[in-house]
């Protein structure tokens, strides 16, 4: 398919950030509308009460952590193909084509799905520790590749 590539912890949040943008941009629409639509009161107390990162099961970081060397794959793909491109419907065209090829991408991945994918990607975006973990994880992944 396409050649493997090490993806270091430092990469990581740019990695995981690859997600298909007009669907993060959709999901971050959609949350905003929810909070702007709750009572003051129950505003007020979720700002007193720490925010609770949800648990993910190694199956779920396993899968993520797929999707996020396919999905990175694509984009630097596209990224490559887009470099050439100066005509700004030819560029549109080719980032709706890559956004495509990354959402099936995710869908294919077992025992993921798109929500999953971005509420593992907020939730890493917001805990270092689970950035981590999906950190290690990718490296073992690259290290099992390679081997």
């Amino acid at each position: 398919m396409f050649p493997t590539r090490k993806i270091t912890a430092a990469t990581l949040a740019a990695a995981i950030a690859a997600a298909p943008a007009s669907f993060a941009l959709a999901q971050d629409a959609s949350g905003d509308m929810e909070t702007q639509t709750q009572p003051q009161t129950e505003m007020e107390q979720s700002q007193d009460a720490a925010p609770e990162t949800p648990v993910f099961e190694d199956a779920q970081i396993d899968a993520f952590a797929s999707a996020v060397i396919e999905v990175t794959e694509i984009r630097d793909q596209y990224a490559t193909e887009l470099q050439g491109v100066e005509d700004e419907t030819a560029q549109q065209e080719l980032i709706d084509e890559a956004n495509a090829e990354m959402r099936s991408a995710i869908e294919a991945t077992d025992g993921l799905t798109m929500d999953d994918y971005m509420a593992i990607n907020r939730a890493a975006s917001m805990d270092e520790d689970l950035n981590q973990r999906i950190a290690q994880r990718l490296e073992e992944m690259q290290t099992e590749d390679a081997g």
